[in-house]
């Protein structure tokens, strides 16, 4: 597989939904789409696993589903936005051995949790800090970019991204930004 091309050298992460039985009331899992990793050139490949268009998420009658099922929503399992506004994205990141991602922004509060790998968190201030299994990042709203510390290994991180207020830093409106 060409992992420099941007496909991902994991294996396939499982995802399983729950719902319930509209007739007997019991919790059951749901058959749902494979997920489908979006290649990322020279860096990876970012899926998104889940998204909901509205929070608090609304479950009855399977709102939630049918929003992320609906090809035509913003939050479809096929959609590439990063954040969904009034929403939540859960999205799984995979890291080339030696990516490193380009500087950006987004207007939200993201729960980034390294699962696979050594990843770096580096900040335009050009503060880093480096993750391993386990550890995580809470990122509010600041100019960052991801590394992968290893040049021979791949690398994998999960991320929870919700919208937030909008927000002024030194008079200027901060707003979605990605430096090349």
């Amino acid at each position: 597989m060409d992992t420099r091309a941007g496909q991902s050298s994991h294996r396939p992460s499982r995802r399983f939904i729950t719902t319930h039985d509209q007739v007997t009331g019991k919790s059951v899992y749901i058959n749902v789409t494979e997920q489908d990793p979006t290649p990322i050139s020279s860096f990876g490949a970012a899926t998104r696993s889940y998204s909901t268009p509205v929070l608090p998420a609304q479950l009855a009658d399977d709102e939630d589903l049918k929003a992320f099922l609906d090809l035509t929503g913003i939050a479809s399992y096929t959609g590439q936005n990063i954040v969904i506004p009034g929403g939540a994205n859960l999205i799984l990141l995979d890291l080339i051995p030696g990516a490193v991602g380009h500087m950006h922004r987004t207007v939200s509060l993201d729960f980034s949790i390294c699962v696979k790998g050594e990843i770096e968190h580096e900040l335009d201030s050009g503060e880093k800090v480096r993750l391993l299994p386990g550890d995580h990042i809470i990122q509010r709203g600041t100019m960052h970019r991801w590394l992968n510390a290893s040049k021979t290994d791949p690398a994998r991180l999960i991320a929870v991204i919700l919208p937030c207020q909008p927000f002024e830093l030194a008079g200027q409106s901060i707003e979605e930004t990605h430096l090349s």
